[in-house]
């Protein structure tokens, strides 16, 4: 601002200057004195004259010379000015841009990570109870109990008990009526599906009312003869598959055993009895 100042003055100073020789010059030619008739005075008076004319061009040249070197010395200087602001500027602009990339990228870590810590520590969470799940799995004996009075041999071990054996239970035994056994596993499983409580020949010649009638009878015959033999800490699961009717043999199990239940498919008794094992972990 001081430079644009004294430029200004500076500029108006010689402009007043210029302005003063050519008035000054205008009135010394107005105030010629009037030629004599002598030619030697004329001739005196013309040089004089011309002299004056040609001193006050001299210094209006310079002056104008001077002014022109103050206006380029301007332009440099507005130039050298600009240069440094546009300089200050871009410089300033490029910091503030950095710091605005830096701002920006530390705000999207920042979310970032709280994002990922919330879905990692809900998936840690979810982990934790899968583990501790799986821990009770490991933790639980299983009886897997079939009343046929022919022993069974491992190539003929039902499907179902081939999946509960690769569950990871802590162990998975299968037993059968051909030996005298003491059901004490935490969970004993009762399979009426892989035996035949009624021989499709028993079947022949008999209603539906008459065929229902016999298998609940065999039902609670088998019923009565196994429970007896298992632990009153265990919990006891039913698989069967009745059809159409309901087996009251099963509803009335609560007189004689605490806990139990019962399953109908091969998915169903998957469920529960890893439910089983829960309880029975809860009772020990």
């Amino acid at each position: 601002m001081h430079w644009s100042h004294l430029l200004i003055n500076s500029s108006e100073s010689w402009l007043f200057q210029i302005s003063a020789f050519i008035a000054q010059a205008s009135t010394s030619a107005t105030s010629i004195p009037k030629p004599s008739p002598s030619p030697t005075a004329d001739v005196e008076l013309l040089k004089s004259q011309i002299q004056f004319l040609q001193d006050a061009n001299t210094r209006l040249n310079n002056s104008f010379g001077s002014f022109v070197s103050a206006i380029n010395l301007s332009f440099v200087v507005f130039g050298v000015l600009f240069g440094v602001v546009a300089g200050l500027s871009i410089y300033f602009f490029n910091q503030s841009l950095k710091d605005a990339k830096l701002l920006i990228r530390e705000e999207v870590e920042r979310r970032l990570k709280a994002v990922v810590d919330e879905t990692v520590g809900q998936e840690v969470s979810n982990l934790k109870q899968l583990l501790d799940r799986e821990k009770v799995v490991g933790e639980i004996n299983i009886d897997y109990f079939i009343p046929s009075r022919i022993a069974i041999l491992p190539d003929d071990y039902p499907e179902e008990y081939e999946f509960l054996a690769a569950r990871g239970f802590k162990e998975t035994h299968l037993l059968d009526a051909s030996k005298r056994v003491k059901l004490s596993g935490d969970v004993v499983i009762l399979d009426f599906v892989n035996y035949a409580l009624v021989e499709d020949s028993e079947k022949l010649n008999k209603s539906e009312v008459e065929n229902a009638q016999l298998l609940e009878e065999r039902v609670a015959e088998a019923l009565n003869r196994i429970v007896s033999k298992v632990s009153s800490k265990s919990i006891l699961v039913v698989y069967i598959r009745p059809g159409k009717q309901r087996i009251n043999a099963i509803d009335e199990l609560s007189k004689s055993v605490k806990y139990y239940a019962s399953a109908n498919t091969p998915v169903s008794l998957m469920g529960v009895v890893v439910d089983s094992a829960y309880v029975a972990h809860g009772m020990k």
